[in-house]
């Protein structure tokens, strides 16, 4: 791989690293458009090579988090275990569609992040009966999966919204405790990929390093700076993202790999 590509990948890990310390997701929001737009592998590569690096973000930022208390590790588990079981039929789904459905997808799923970023509840949810707290954490595992192996994405996304508006967690406590379901998640959905030839590895090394450099820094960031005012400036950039993601699906043509990465089946 040239020595241009390696940079590329370094600091293309270190954006997804930063966006996962910051919010409590893997970075796939962020690392998917780039491994299509930059290295030009396809949107399904793109998914699997995403999951192959967001576990590194997950555990980089994951110490930060956990250095402040701030993951509720009985609910980490819950949640993993079930999102472990529903990972790989998001992985199947998303092998079934073209690859401008899954980009336009993956578009449509961005435009609901940033929506749910910029106009989220000023407060929290009221908790649960404590009764009812096991079988929503199932629930919550059920589809943080399918959407994890369906987006290429660690599914924090999802998580981090349902810890908070029905677990009752701080925004803090709900991103470190989605991390620690994401350290579980991603490499499950990245086994499965990688069965059907879709994680381009000649970049994972390089993505994955930049993801360990950028996780703490944005985490211990993330301990500092207003949470508000951080997830709709990230908001912003999601919308942008997805309408560029939905216009080029239409135009481009098939996606060749990057040096060394295997074409999508």
């Amino acid at each position: 791989m040239p020595a241009r590509d390696r940079v590329a990948a370094l600091l293309s890990g270190f954006a997804a690293g930063l966006a996962g310390g910051l919010l409590g997701v893997g970075g796939g929001i962020v690392l998917v458009p780039i491994l299509t737009s930059r290295f030009r592998v396809s949107q399904h590569v793109a998914h699997g090579t995403s999951l192959a690096v967001i576990g590194a973000t997950a555990l980089s930022s994951l110490v930060i988090y956990g250095a402040h208390a701030n993951v509720i590790w009985l609910t980490a588990l819950w949640v993993a275990l079930t999102s472990i079981v529903t990972v790989r039929y998001g992985a199947r789904l998303a092998r079934r569609l073209s690859s401008v459905a899954l980009t336009r997808w993956f578009a449509a799923f961005l435009v609901l992040v940033a929506a749910r970023l910029l106009f989220r509840p000023a407060s929290q949810g009221a908790a649960i009966p404590s009764a009812a707290v096991v079988p929503v954490d199932l629930g919550i595992g059920a589809l943080v999966g399918l959407l994890a192996g369906f987006m290429g994405v660690g599914g924090g996304i999802l998580a981090v919204p349902a810890f908070t508006l029905l677990l009752g967690m701080s925004q803090r406590v709900a991103q470190g405790t989605s991390l620690a379901v994401i350290l579980v998640t991603a490499p499950v959905g990245t086994i499965e990929n990688s069965r059907h030839g879709q994680v381009a590895w000649a970049l994972v090394p390089m993505l994955a390093l930049g993801a360990i450099l950028g996780g703490p820094l944005a985490s211990t960031l993330a301990h500092h700076v207003p949470q508000v005012l951080l997830a709709r400036g990230f908001a912003v950039f999601l919308l942008v993202v997805a309408v560029r993601s939905w216009i080029q699906a239409g135009r481009r043509p098939a996606a060749s790999p990057a040096p060394g990465v295997p074409r999508s089946t």
